[in-house]
């Protein structure tokens, strides 16, 4: 039986092998691109993990090596596009005999988002200075609110009479509202449309749907100018092919990605010729009604791509200054992703892949793919991308700081074997230091960094809180960790020296861990050698539930009146009910209990509480069926806002 050492060379040496084979393969089919393009092209592909083999006991594990790269090839024409999916048709059953690669479908770190004067709230976000969409917003005089396909515009100027004023219909079947920005006298609402194609087209005596699957999605930006609330007006319509990813603004930019699948073109590769095909059928489309109400194609000589294993659909990202008539910056990749991370500088897109043995649907681990772009008053420039070991949680995950480091958190799995690790890379995104084996077994269930710490907190039976020093990039080092029952979902710093964690208590039952209501903890982190958590908040039991729990904008959080609130769900003997809950911190006595406001929800769902804000003195509790207006120093209902 050969050692680890024989076993991994020998895997090294027949992967080159297949490496060479392919390389050749390529050369020849690729005849089509241009000689200087082909010469741009940097693809290097990592093996990650040993192929899983019968009656191997210790599996051995193999480190990637980090990959950067610098410069993207352009398809440039219809045929080289063709030939790429044909190319990667060709050689997917080769492939698999070493891996198969899927891309995970995903779906914080929240500076302190405390507001000018405690006037009014503002989303709960990740990075100061970069706003995210979100179903509410209020400027402090009016609530704007998505609302059963419609926004409806709120003024709240007269606390006790509140009322609507303005309402934006979408009535449509095919658009579904997803969220909205507010910049001063602009609103921007972000929808996804769905437009069946019903075209087709004979091929070979055979009937085939010219559209990739039939179906045309498309993720609309809609700026309006609501300088008369009552009246708000349509300025702009951007709308970009594809699923909708996610979006930030920065100032009055807004920046926004979609994927659009291409699998069923590169099924029409593998059964027809090119000239069979149309191939305006597989370029990607938007519209900008600044330049034209019409539809435009993407050409594929501004379409990049990364390597072959990446060509599963397309990433679109598109920039836009919504004050003025400058051409939207769209950016295509043959590509992939699905988690966004954005500083004031740079947005990262990450996107997960898996690794599997094709014959035993063995898990071989994950790798996690980043893209670094840079963000210039509404334009997208790509400057690098790599390759790191493990799977990410969330947005989270992730983090630059002020000189461009780049720190991510990973779990990753080898045939049931579960490390987690955090990586710093530098502005060219080259690994500068690592922290590896972060509890074992364990998985990330949350990750904050505030200045130059990392927290994480991993979960198996209890809730490990590690803290990492990050202000050497070079030699990241964990410092402290804590051991509690339950565990964090979600953290948020209170100050230098305390961070609060929301998640779920927990206990044992026999062998099983089971969830038992959810938890609000204050965690003491002066030490950073021994952490200690200083108080905790247990709320409801098995059968309570909050999105706040995977969603950190439901939360509201104002750092002068140390308030959080969020609202829960009580399912239980057909009896369900809402609860907003506002807690006062007090850092000597713990979360105090300020107001509790419960609604039955047993046979109106709509009347479920979705966020809580709060404006001059009010917090406002909504719900698809009305707004709930509650007094901060009394505590009493002032009015019920119909909607």
């Amino acid at each position: 039986m050969k050692d680890n050492k024989e076993f991994i060379n020998g895997i090294y040496e027949k992967y080159d092998e297949y490496q060479k084979q392919k390389q050749l393969k390529r050369t020849q089919k690729l005849k089509y691109i241009p000689i200087a393009t082909f010469a741009s092209i940097i693809i290097v592909s990592v093996l990650t993990t040993a192929i899983y083999q019968k009656n191997k006991i210790n599996q051995p594990k193999i480190n990637s090596e980090q990959i950067v790269q610098t410069s993207l090839a352009k398809v440039e024409n219809f045929q080289n596009f063709y030939n790429l999916l044909k190319n990667q048709s060709d050689e997917i059953a080769e492939q698999s005999k070493y891996t198969n690669t899927l891309e995970s479908e995903a779906n914080s770190t929240i500076q302190d988002v405390s507001i000018a004067q405690e006037e009014y709230s503002q989303t709960n976000t990740q990075t100061e200075g970069v706003d995210e969409a979100d179903i509410i917003k209020t400027d402090g005089k009016y609530i704007y609110y998505i609302v059963n396909q419609k926004v409806v515009i709120i003024d709240i100027q007269n606390s006790s009479n509140s009322k609507k004023i303005s309402e934006i219909p979408f009535e449509t079947k095919d658009t579904s509202l997803r969220e909205l920005y507010l910049n001063e006298d602009k609103l921007v609402v972000i929808a996804s449309q769905n437009e069946l194609k019903t075209e087709t087209r004979s091929i070979y005596e055979t009937t085939d749907v010219a559209y990739v699957d039939g179906i045309k999605i498309k993720t609309v930006a809609i700026i309006y100018n609501i300088q008369n609330r009552e009246k708000p007006e349509e300025e702009r319509r951007i709308e970009i092919e594809g699923n909708y990813i996610s979006s930030r603004m920065i100032d009055d930019k807004l920046y926004f990605a979609t994927t659009k699948y291409i699998s069923q073109a590169i099924n029409m590769v593998k059964k027809y010729q090119i000239e069979d095909l149309n191939e305006d059928d597989y370029k990607p489309t938007y519209v900008d009604t600044a330049i034209s109400e019409e539809a435009r194609y993407i050409p594929f000589n501004k379409i990049q791509y990364f390597d072959e294993a990446e060509i599963s659909n397309y990433l679109i990202i598109a920039g836009v200054n919504i004050n003025t008539q400058k051409e939207t910056n769209i950016q295509t990749f043959l590509g992939a992703g699905d988690t966004i991370y954005s500083s004031t500088k740079n947005m990262y897109i990450a996107k997960t892949i898996t690794t599997y043995d094709i014959n035993t649907y063995t898990l071989l681990g994950y790798k996690t793919k980043i893209i670094k772009f840079k963000l210039q008053d509404g334009d997208i420039i790509y400057k690098k991308d790599t390759t790191i070991d493990g799977k990410i949680l969330n947005q989270f995950s992730m983090d630059e700081d002020v000189n461009e480091n780049f720190r991510i958190a990973t779990t990753q799995e080898i045939q049931r074997n579960i490390t987690n690790s955090l990586y710093v890379l530098n502005s060219e995104l080259e690994e500068t230091g690592k922290v590896l084996d972060l509890a074992n077994d364990e998985r990330i269930k949350s990750v904050r960094y505030i200045g130059n710490k990392g927290y994480i907190v991993t979960f198996k039976d209890v809730d490990p809180l590690f803290v990492i020093d990050l202000s050497d990039p070079a030699n990241p080092q964990k410092l402290g960790e804590l051991k509690i029952p339950g565990y964090s979902t979600y953290l948020h710093p209170y100050d230098e020296t305390h961070i609060i964690g929301l998640g779920y208590d927990t206990k044992t039952n026999g062998n099983n861990v089971q969830n038992s209501g959810l938890k609000l903890s204050m965690f003491d982190v002066s030490d950073i050698n021994n952490p200690k958590e200083l108080f905790t908040q247990k709320i409801g039991n098995a059968y309570t539930n909050s999105e706040a729990i995977y969603n950190h904008k439901v939360i509201l959080y104002l750092k002068q009146k140390n308030i959080i609130a969020f609202p829960i769900q009580n399912y239980q003997y057909n009896e369900n009910s809402t609860n907003a809950l506002i807690y006062k911190i007090d850092i000597n006595q713990g979360f105090i209990l300020q107001k509790q406001y419960t609604q039955d929800i047993t046979k109106d769902y709509q009347k479920r509480f979705e966020r809580i804000i709060f404006a001059n003195g009010i917090y406002y509790l909504a719900s698809q069926k009305g707004i709930i207006a509650i007094n901060e120093n009394t505590w009493q209902e002032v009015e019920k806002i119909e909607i």
